[in-house]
């Protein structure tokens, strides 16, 4: 589903009478969301005249879907999507020096994403109940966390959190505030695009695949 919608953001000028007017401007932005039963995506369109930032309106969307889920005791999550290769970057250009590595995970029930996390953890998870897991390794004070890039279980926590899963904070030593990948989130960029026909699946069905 494709939307557009438009947020009012007046604008103050200056008059030839040097006098200052305040005008209305209502900047647009598109809005596309793709629910299906095992993936759900939603991307915003970045204008900054609209929205400083995009989480805004997502979590403005969010916040409307929950008031129908919550009469069903259900609720929304959501997470940005980010580079996975943010995270081994960070890692390999910060050996010895990794205090702490913090994954929030939204408990998993994505089935095109959940597969690569451990049957442990998504067993704990269901037994539990638990809405979201906080998985968080600390190094002794004056230590640091070795990391070996081919366990299967760190890659599978890394996979699942920049798939839209959660979010991995990390402590490096002399930097006193944490690092959060999704500071590093995914953005497309689409200059221009021409649609010959006129249905608007054509619209929805190029996003889709941009995305994918």
């Amino acid at each position: 589903m494709l939307y557009r919608f438009a947020a009012n953001r007046s604008l103050t000028r200056e008059t030839e009478n040097f006098t200052e007017e305040e005008i209305e401007n209502w900047p647009s932005f598109f809005v596309y969301i793709w629910n299906a039963p095992d993936e759900q995506l939603i991307a915003v369109q970045e204008r900054w005249n609209a929205f400083q930032q995009t989480e805004v309106v997502a979590k403005a969307i969010i916040d409307s879907v929950d008031l129908d889920l919550g009469r069903n005791n259900l609720r929304a999550h959501i997470e940005a999507l980010f580079f996975e290769n943010a995270f081994w970057d960070l890692v390999s250009q910060n050996v010895g020096k990794i205090k702490d590595i913090r994954f929030e995970l939204i408990t998993p029930n994505m089935a095109n994403i959940s597969g690569v996390l451990s049957d442990d953890l998504k067993q704990f998870a269901k037994s539990t109940n638990a809405a979201q897991t906080t998985l968080d390794i600390q190094a002794d004070p004056d230590s640091a966390i070795t990391i070996d890039v081919k366990d299967e279980k760190l890659k599978g926590l890394v996979t699942y959190s920049s798939e839209g899963g959660g979010n991995i904070s990390v402590k490096i030593r002399g930097i006193s505030r944490r690092i959060h990948t999704k500071k590093s989130k995914k953005h497309l960029d689409v200059d221009e695009v021409e649609f010959t026909g006129r249905d608007p699946k054509e619209i929805v069905d190029l996003l889709k695949g941009l995305l994918s």
